[in-house]
């Protein structure tokens, strides 16, 4: 089979191939197990991804970009003859079907069209398996056509580690107003954006307006503490001088 990986060595800048559900079943699903659509189909390349270790698999996407997430139409294959159940093994692993499966249904018709299963890639063999971060969507069809090609549609991804913070594009950790961090060392502690009028901002400020009114109870304190000495009243300035900032 000829394929058009040649015609997409790059995506141009900005690009993302970022298609919904419906579109991925209905157009290019639909169109492959149809056959004869090969150069409207040929941006997602044709690759049994149990062939490959997920890790391998980014590099044989059709078109390469930054973008986190890579399609492929995978022939179906199955573990034994005259058997439906699913092969999903790889030389360093295999893949484990988790959670439940979703149902996807066509806006305008209401059909529905497919089921999205959720598959999470382990090393090793069970029941030795060590969780990765790959995941896998493998979307489903319900339709079917006459001497139809056989494919199931997936989207590959890998999620970030889940022990360090996230950041945005084009956000760093500075983003965080000082003092208002996670101070608790074993809790992970994540970038806090503030957004005119939004509630974040306000939390923020509320936080600022409550810490003042701690400091001004404090110097309160500290004045009541030393009334009564024969040195005179104290005022402001000298209490500043006791304050337990001060001290730090």
């Amino acid at each position: 089979m000829t394929n058009r990986a040649l015609s997409f060595p790059s995506s141009p800048v900005g690009y993302v191939f970022r298609p919904t559900d419906e579109e991925l079943v209905n157009h290019y699903l639909r169109l492959k197990m149809h056959g004869g659509y090969e150069q409207e189909v040929s941006i997602i390349a044709e690759v049994n991804v149990c062939d490959f270790e997920p890790w391998i698999l980014p590099g044989l996407s059709t078109y390469q970009s930054n973008d986190p997430e890579c399609y492929f139409f995978c022939p179906r294959s199955y573990k034994y003859v005259n058997s439906h159940r699913a092969n999903r093994t790889t030389e360093a692993g295999y893949w484990k079907v988790t959670g439940k499966n979703r149902i996807i249904i066509a806006k305008s018709t209401k059909e529905h069209i497919a089921t999205k299963k959720t598959l999470v890639f382990y090393e090793n063999r069970v029941p030795n398996g060590v969780k990765t971060d790959w995941v896998i969507h493998e979307y489903h069809p319900t339709f079917s056509f006459h001497n139809q090609r056989d494919f199931v549609l997936c989207k590959l991804k890998k999620h970030p580690d889940e022990n360090m913070p996230t950041f945005e594009e084009s956000e760093s950790s500075s983003n965080v107003p000082y003092g208002l961090g996670n101070q608790n060392p074993t809790v992970r502690n994540y970038p806090l954006i503030l957004e005119e009028g939004g509630h974040t901002a306000q939390m923020a400020s509320n936080l600022a307006n409550n810490r003042l009114e701690e400091e001004i109870n404090q110097l309160r304190t500290q004045l009541e503490s030393f009334r009564g000495f024969d040195d005179g009243d104290f005022g402001l300035n000298s209490a500043l001088q006791f304050s337990p900032g001060n001290y730090m």
